[in-house]
C-alpha cells in the first residue's frame, strides 16, 4: 500500500511540474499564423510538360495519271547525303565524361537529370537563365551523337570549363541518351 501511495505522490509531482508547464507555454506571445503558399498562378516551365503526343498525318491521295501524260521513264530518286558524324575533337579525347560509363541509358535528357542537378546546371552553367537551360536541353536532345553534342556546347559556350565537375555532371547525363 505504500508502494501505490509513494507511486500516487510521484504521479501528482508529475502532474504538478507538467501543469507549471503548460501555463508558461500558455503566457508565451502567441505566433502570428504562417500564410499559406497559393501555386494557382505560378508558372510551369517546358520542361515540366509532359511529352506531346506524335501528330500522325493522313497519307496523301494520289490521283492516278492518264495514261497520254505518263512518262516512261521513271524520275531518278536523289541519293541521301550521309553526314558524316563529327570527330571527336582532340581537346576532350581524354576528359572524364568522356571515357567514364554515364549509367543507364534515357529517353530524353530532362528524365536523366535530377532536380537538384537542374537547379544547379541551371544556377552555374547557364548564370540563371531557365530559357537557356530549357531550349539547350530541347536542341541536345535533338542531336544524335556525343561528338554533335560536344561541338554544339563548344560553340555556344566557349566559357565553360570542361574539367570542372558540374560540367562532368552535365556531360554526364547527356551521355546517359547519346552514350
Amino acid at each position: 500500500m505504500r508502494e501505490l501511495e509513494a507511486e500516487l505522490a510521484a504521479l501528482k509531482e508529475k502532474v504538478l511540474q507538467f501543469e507549471t508547464k503548460l501555463e508558461a507555454f500558455r503566457q508565451l506571445p502567441a505566433e502570428e499564423p504562417v500564410e499559406e503558399s497559393d501555386f494557382t498562378d505560378m508558372e510551369i516551365g517546358i520542361s515540366d510538360l509532359p511529352e506531346p503526343e506524335p501528330v500522325v498525318e493522313p497519307e496523301p491521295v494520289i490521283e492516278e495519271i492518264p495514261e497520254q501524260v505518263r512518262n516512261d521513264e521513271p524520275e531518278p530518286e536523289p541519293e541521301p547525303v550521309a553526314k558524316p558524324a563529327p570527330a571527336p575533337r582532340p581537346e576532350t579525347e581524354r576528359l572524364p565524361w568522356r571515357l567514364d560509363k554515364p549509367g543507364i541509358s534515357v529517353k530524353h535528357i530532362r528524365s536523366g537529370i535530377s532536380m537538384y542537378d537542374r537547379a544547379l546546371f541551371i544556377g552555374t552553367l547557364f548564370k540563371e537563365d531557365y530559357a537557356l537551360y530549357d531550349k539547350t536541353i530541347g536542341e541536345l536532345d535533338a542531336l544524335t551523337s556525343l561528338d554533335e553534342a560536344v561541338d554544339y556546347l563548344l560553340e555556344r559556350f566557349p566559357d565553360w570549363n570542361l574539367k570542372s565537375d558540374i560540367v562532368y555532371n552535365f556531360m554526364m547525363a547527356i551521355r546517359k541518351k547519346l552514350g
